[in-house]
């Protein structure tokens, strides 16, 4: 019967092991970001979980972003696009719906990458922009826990936009082009968004290999000593853009 016992242990380990993803899901508040989110996916079982976490999904491409509305009853839907100046510019639209992006491909890029198979533009759209800080100050926002960015080489941008609201920030995940012929023309680089945000108190506390390794999601934590009144709202064990478990 040593079969049944250890069915019986293996099954104890599935549920203490769900227990405490659980009680992690519960203990969830505050505000989180996604900033080129797509279809929600990264942040929706969380979300889903929590019903006191506030989420702020940024999505320009009004065709994916009209699929967020309704989705969750804490999901805030903002359909812009997150970069460097408020205003407006110009999406590319990609036949792959989530790689348009405010940067054009690269013709080089687009030939080595694995995995590109028809990537290409498909019209273009004028889009509305914001900084960071401008969304912050405008919503009454104090402070963000976490900030997921998958702006398609335009991820430092979105960094930089927050300008000296970065500092109230807990963790950012960020999307890198690693490959050698970066797929979008004037993405920024890996080792720039490290220098970048470990030249403003951050540390770089996870890398996640993705797409045949062309890319790397990178996690930073925010280093900087807060009073006891100011303490990062709690947030889950997890890495890369929140699907994979530590």
């Amino acid at each position: 019967m040593s079969w049944t016992t250890d069915l019986i242990h293996f099954a104890g380990r599935g549920l203490r092991k769900t227990s405490r993803q659980l009680m992690d899901y519960r203990a969830l508040r505050g505000v989180w970001l996604d900033v080129g989110a797509c279809k929600g996916e990264h942040c929706y079982e969380y979300a889903l979980l929590n019903p006191s976490l506030r989420v702020f999904l940024f999505e320009p491409n009004l065709r994916m972003a009209t699929k967020l509305f309704g989705m969750l009853p804490n999901f805030f839907v903002v359909p812009l696009a997150v970069t460097v100046k408020d205003g407006s510019a110009e999406l590319n639209i990609n036949s792959y719906a989530d790689a348009s992006s405010l940067l054009p491909l690269d013709e080089q890029g687009v030939r080595n990458w694995i995995g590109s198979q028809d990537l290409r533009t498909v019209e273009k759209a004028t889009v509305g922009t914001t900084r960071l800080d401008t969304f912050l100050n405008l919503a009454g926002i104090q402070t963000v826990d976490y900030l997921k960015i998958d702006a398609q080489g335009l991820d430092l941008d979105v960094v930089r936009s927050a300008g000296n609201r970065l500092r109230d920030i807990h963790r950012i995940c960020l999307e890198c082009d690693v490959s050698a012929h970066p797929l979008y023309r004037g993405a920024s680089t890996r080792s720039e968004t490290v220098e970048y945000l470990e030249g403003h108190g951050f540390a770089l506390i996870d890398v996640l290999r993705q797409s045949e390794g062309q890319e790397e999601n990178l996690t930073f934590d925010n280093k900087a000593v807060r009073r006891k009144s100011e303490e990062w709202n709690r947030l889950p064990e997890m890495a890369g853009f929140g699907c994979r478990p530590t």
